[in-house]
């Protein structure tokens, strides 16, 4: 058998340093000195017989080719090893229940979605897996893409259509677009409102992702050019201005209420087009395992979903998937049960 120099504290301090950009940081987050990693860092180094980190006096360090690789490498090595403990210590509950965990997941999810779609996982997660801690971050879909390729963030929620093949996927829930409407205006009497029927009326757009190309997309599939009268990225503005009879406004999801924050009545009505509908799927990287507590996620976002979740992938959502990607996203989903 084949021995190594590695072990693996000296590969917690090296992922801590890459993420953190830092060996100060690093060493904060992991309550010890600088130099105690800086030590363990080097030492890896030395071991391995390779750079694996660029150190600039004031601005922090950067991975060498090498150490982007170890860093990928690294952290299904120290998922394994909190497995296998887990799996020794007979962590298990003799019912079959999974093990209690204790860490945290990094989440990236887009403005639009989040408040719709991360409350019933959170809950979940808080329920069954009340150590593990979810790290929320907003932003584009398309800023977390490659953060999870690297393993910077462990799961993102986007849309189905537009994931990059690299990334499986579980569907969590359908979001067909909804028109918000003053209460008074003519198509309020409606109980369905179409595209065309919007062609004249002003768009209050909201300019927030993916919810603004979803929206373009569903007009451009329609044959309508619609008439955008300004841009937002708040809900709440676009509803306070729709009330006021200045347009009408486009969400992903159907906004609960019926009254903008200054008590202005509003109407809500399902949008009605030969657009497919767009889904919010929990993505992650299908180039590495998703470690226990991205596991434990998708489990606690399966359940919470129970009649929208399913198995895809970002190749099937792109026109084509072979079932191995499907395949992996119900193993995954499935081991966190």
């Amino acid at each position: 058998m084949r021995s190594t120099a590695l072990n693996l504290r000296q590969l917690e301090c090296f992922l801590a340093v890459t993420d953190a950009g830092s060996i100060a940081l690093a060493a904060t987050e992991l309550h010890t000195s600088e130099s105690a990693v800086s030590a363990a860092v080097s030492g890896l180094e030395k071991a391995l017989g390779v750079q694996l980190l660029v150190r600039r006096r004031a601005q922090g360090v950067t991975p060498t080719a090498s150490g982007r690789l170890l860093r990928q490498r690294a952290r299904v090595l120290l998922d394994d090893a909190v497995e296998l403990e887990i799996a020794v210590s007979g962590g298990a509950s003799s019912d079959g229940t999974p093990a209690p965990l204790v860490g945290s997941v990094t989440i990236g999810c887009a403005e639009e979605m989040a408040p719709v779609i991360l409350p019933p996982i959170i809950e979940r997660l808080a329920t069954e897996q009340p150590g593990v801690t979810p790290l929320v971050e907003i932003g584009l879909e398309e800023s977390f893409w490659p953060r999870l390729l690297s393993g910077e963030i462990d799961l993102a929620v986007t849309l189905d259509h537009r994931q990059p093949t690299e990334l499986e996927a579980i569907r969590l829930k359908p979001l067909p677009l909804n028109v918000v409407l003053p209460a008074e205006h003519p198509l309020a009497r409606l109980e369905r409102i179409t595209p065309a029927e919007l062609a004249d009326e002003d768009w209050i757009m909201l300019s927030t992702e993916p919810g603004a190309t979803h929206s373009f997309s569903m007009f451009n599939a329609a044959g309508v050019t619609p008439k955008v009268r300004l841009r937002t990225p708040s809900h709440e503005l676009a509803r306070s201005l729709v009330g006021r009879g200045l347009g009408y406004t486009l969400h992903i999801h159907r906004p609960f209420g019926d009254v903008s924050q200054e008590g202005r009545a509003l109407a809500v009505r399902p949008l009605v087009t030969s657009a497919p509908v767009e889904w919010a799927t929990l993505a992650w990287s299908a180039e590495t395992r998703p470690s226990p507590w991205a596991r434990a996620v998708i489990g606690a976002a399966t359940r919470a979903w129970p009649g929208d979740a399913g198995a895809t992938s970002a190749a099937g959502a792109a026109g084509g998937a072979g079932a191995a990607g499907t395949t992996g996203a119900a193993s995954a989903a499935g081991d966190a049960r």
